[in-house]
Formats: structure tokens, C-alpha cells, sequence
């Protein structure tokens, strides 16, 4: 097994983005950068400063003030475990505001590049998502893949997911969701998710009809091909 490298998963909301990248870096004994925790995190101290989404210049004043990082299992801001914090939906809601500004992505790329250098020079692999992770974050990894299903399928699994919660939202409000997000994410002016991955060098996953095993298990026979395992 080739050693110290990225893995960079890429794709559309409720993809699985994360919960493959958490099962890949759990099967090679790798590390799991979840690089939306970053964004997260400085969406969680602004909701905790009270500071104003609409002022773009506090938000980004507000970056000096928050130290992140990310170990094998917890998500640190400030020197506080807020692993599970930010994966509420006042957290990802934000996250969504303060990503879309271009200072702010530029200093959270930089500190996700810091985190996988150290981890790298450890020796383990890097298994990172996100929806840039494999244009801007780590254009020269080992490994890019790009993991997409229909929207009615990724719309379904989100579905099911809030109804975990004790959402009430019915479906045709979860798909519009989805599809409002697709546009969002693809239209946006800084780093947009890519709408042609191939041509920028991702192998291209569709696990529409796969389940989470299945997915997994297509990842590690690409891996395989490269010969990285």
C-alpha cells in the first residue's frame, strides 16, 4: 500500500460523501478530513458571538478569533469538542452563508492543506470530502472521485433522515430542498461544485442503486486499479 497520499471525494448534497469517506478511513486505518467541519465551526462561534450573517466583514473579522482542528474523532474549536454541535441545522444552515465568502475559503483551505500535511508526514492516507476538495483543496491527489445519485434518490435519503429527526418536512419540500442546493452549489461564483468532473479528472460514481457497502466496495476496486492499495 502506497502511504501519506489523498483520497478527495467530491459531489452534490446527500451523496454520502461522508459517511463513505468516514467508512474508507476507518478500512485503511486512514484519516478522515471532513473539510465542511471547518465551516461549520466558524459558523457555530459566529451563532455563539451573535454575530450578524449579513455582515460579511465581522464574519470574516471573526476568522482571527478561532482556532480548528480535526483528530481521528473530534472536530476542536477553541479548544472545545464540538463534534456534534455543528451537525445541527442552525449550524449547517449558516455554514452555507459564511462558505460562500472568498477570504473565508481561502483561510480554510489553507488550515484543511496544514491538517492533511501533518497527517501525511505521518504516513497515513488522507481521505478528504467536500465539493471543491478535488479542485481547490487537493487538485494534485492520488485519488479524485466524484460520488453523485439522482436527485430523487439523494432527496430520499435526506428525507429519511429527517424523519430520524423529527422533521416534519414531506418529501416534495426535501427534493426541492435538494435541487435548490444543486443549483446553488454549482452556480456559485467561488470554488462551485464542478457540473463536468471527468474533465477535471475525477473517476465518476454514480451509487443511485448502490447502498453504503456496495459504494464502498466500488471505491476500493478503483483504488485497487490505481494501484494505491
Amino acid at each position: 500500500m502506497q502511504k501519506g497520499f489523498v483520497v478527495a471525494i467530491d459531489g452534490p448534497v446527500a451523496s454520502g460523501k461522508g459517511t463513505i469517506a468516514h467508512k474508507l478511513a476507518m478500512q485503511l486505518g486512514g484519516f478522515d478530513l471532513y473539510t465542511g467541519a471547518t465551516y461549520r465551526s466558524l459558523a457555530l462561534y459566529c451563532l455563539e458571538q451573535q454575530i450578524d450573517f449579513s455582515d460579511q466583514e465581522a464574519i470574516e473579522g471573526a476568522l482571527s478569533q478561532v482556532t480548528i482542528d480535526l483528530t481521528l474523532t473530534q472536530i476542536i474549536l477553541n479548544g472545545k469538542d464540538v463534534t456534534q454541535r455543528i451537525k445541527e441545522e442552525d449550524v449547517a444552515s449558516k455554514s452555507a452563508v459564511v462558505s460562500a465568502l472568498p477570504l473565508v475559503r481561502r483561510a480554510m483551505v489553507k488550515r484543511q492543506q496544514e491538517i492533511a500535511d501533518r497527517v501525511i508526514n505521518d504516513g497515513k492516507i488522507v481521505i478528504a470530502e467536500g465539493r471543491d476538495t478535488g479542485t481547490v483543496v487537493f487538485p494534485d491527489a492520488s485519488l479524485k472521485l466524484y460520488l453523485t445519485a439522482s436527485d430523487e434518490v439523494r432527496a430520499q435519503r435526506r428525507f429519511a433522515q429527517y424523519q430520524k429527526q423529527g422533521d416534519t418536512r414531506d418529501f416534495a419540500a426535501v427534493l426541492e430542498e435538494i435541487r435548490e442546493r444543486d443549483k446553488r452549489d454549482t452556480t456559485r461564483e467561488t470554488d462551485p461544485l464542478v457540473s463536468n468532473p471527468e474533465e477535471h479528472g475525477y473517476v465518476l460514481l454514480d451509487n443511485s442503486a448502490m447502498d453504503e457497502e456496495q459504494t464502498l466496495a466500488a471505491l476500493m476496486q478503483v483504488l485497487e486499479e490505481r494501484k494505491l492499495l
